[in-house]
C-alpha cells in the first residue's frame, strides 16, 4: 500500500518532464499523508486533490470513509462500487512522488519501523490513480498492485508505478492499455533504508525524515 510519500522536486522541472501546460507553487514535502490536498497530474495539466476518495454517487463528503479509500486494490477497482466509475470512464490520475514510507515490524526491536523507498537511479515516481469530482470536490486514490520479491519483505502491497515512456498510454490509451501499464509496474528498481520515527507524525515534514538511520542514530533511540 502507500501512506506516506515525499514530493520535493521543484515545479518547474516536473512541468518540463512531464510536458505540462501549467505550473503550480508547490513547496517541499517530506511527508505527504492521507486527506490532505496534494498534487496529482491529468493528462497535460496538475492540480491539487484531496487523497481520499469520494464517490461519484455519494451524497455527502464522509472523511471517516474516505480516509479508508487512500488506495484501491487494481485487481478488483472494476468492481467495486467506490471506484468502477472512474475507472469506467477512464479518470486516471497520477500522483508525483520522488519515495514513499512503508512501515515493516523490526525482528530486532520490536518497533513498527519506518523504511523510506525510492528508485535506485530515477529521481521520480509516478503513482498511477483514480479521481472524482463531486460538488466541485475534487478527491484521488492511489492505485495499488501486489509486492513483488523485492518490496514484499516490506509489506504485501505496492503502489502502482506508471514511468515516463508509459505516460501518455496512461492517460490517452483504453482500459486494456492501462491494464498493461499496471501488469508492467514493477519494484525491482526501487531501494529503500530505515529512517527515523519522527516519519510516523504527519505533522513532521522536513529533508532529515528521508535520511538513512545508521546504526549509531539507532542505538540512541533504543
Amino acid at each position: 500500500m502507500c501512506g506516506r510519500f515525499v514530493l520535493f522536486l521543484p515545479p518547474e522541472q516536473l512541468k518540463e518532464r512531464l510536458g505540462l501546460e501549467n505550473l503550480l507553487n508547490i513547496p517541499p514535502r517530506y511527508n505527504c499523508g492521507p486527506m490532505q490536498n496534494l498534487p496529482i497530474v491529468v493528462k497535460n495539466r496538475m492540480g491539487t486533490a484531496r487523497w481520499g476518495f469520494r464517490p461519484e454517487w455519494s451524497k455527502a463528503d464522509d472523511p471517516s470513509m474516505a480516509a479508508k479509500m487512500i488506495n484501491a486494490r487494481s485487481e478488483t477497482v472494476a468492481e467495486k462500487a467506490s471506484f468502477k466509475d472512474s475507472w469506467a470512464k477512464g479518470r486516471r490520475c497520477l500522483v508525483p512522488a520522488n519515495g514513499f514510507y512503508e512501515w515493516s515490524k523490526d525482528e530486532h526491536t520490536g518497533l513498527n519501523q519506518p523504511y523510506y523507498i525510492r528508485h535506485q537511479e530515477n529521481d521520480m515516481l509516478y503513482f498511477g490513480g483514480l479521481w472524482s469530482k463531486v460538488d466541485g470536490q475534487v478527491t484521488f486514490t492511489i492505485l495499488t498492485k501486489a509486492a513483488d520479491d523485492n518490496l514484499s519483505p516490506l509489506h504485501h502491497r505496492s503502489p502502482v508505478m506508471v514511468d515516463e515512456a508509459g505516460v501518455k498510454d496512461w492517460f490517452n490509451g483504453d482500459i486494456n492499455a492501462a491494464r498493461t501499464l499496471i501488469d508492467q509496474s514493477t519494484t525491482y528498481d526501487l531501494r529503500f533504508h530505515k529512517v527515523g520515527l519522527d516519519v510516523g507524525k504527519v505533522a513532521n515534514d522536513h529533508e532529515g525524515l528521508i535520511e538513512e538511520l545508521t546504526p549509531q542514530k539507532e542505538s540512541l533511540l533504543l
